[in-house]
């Protein structure tokens, strides 16, 4: 194995982790300044953002509302598309789930160069 290889192998690891890093903390500033979904265009970017709900469910409160504990054993743990799909196929509503989740307002960012649009 050649030596130089890994190190350089690690050293690209190490830049792609503080890149994420980086990029986090710009994302969570630029969503921390915007509350609701948003497009504009700023300088040579246009910027979206959009906040989606997410449910993160109880276990044991979605449990006890389950009509039949065998669906409980083909979630296994409360998979939110899992649910969805029981939900939609009929099998739950979505009034026996009241109070079994919280929800999260999860904010998505999206930034493109108008630059590169203008020159396409």
């Amino acid at each position: 194995m050649n030596v130089d290889k890994l190190a350089r192998y690690c050293q690209l690891k190490a830049q792609i982790k503080q890149t994420e890093d980086e990029l986090e903390q710009l994302r969570k500033e630029i969503t921390g300044e915007i509350a609701q979904d948003a497009e504009f265009v700023c300088g040579d970017y246009t910027l979206k953002i959009v906040y989606q709900e997410k449910r993160h469910y109880n276990d044991q409160q979605l449990a006890a509302v389950l009509p039949d504990p065998e669906l409980w054993r083909a979630l296994f743990k409360a998979d939110p598309a899992k649910i969805s799909a029981l939900v939609k196929t009929g099998l739950l509503n979505e009034k026996s789930l009241e109070g079994t989740y919280t929800t999260m307002r999860t904010p998505y960012l999206y930034v493109s160069s108008t630059l590169r649009e203008t020159q396409t």
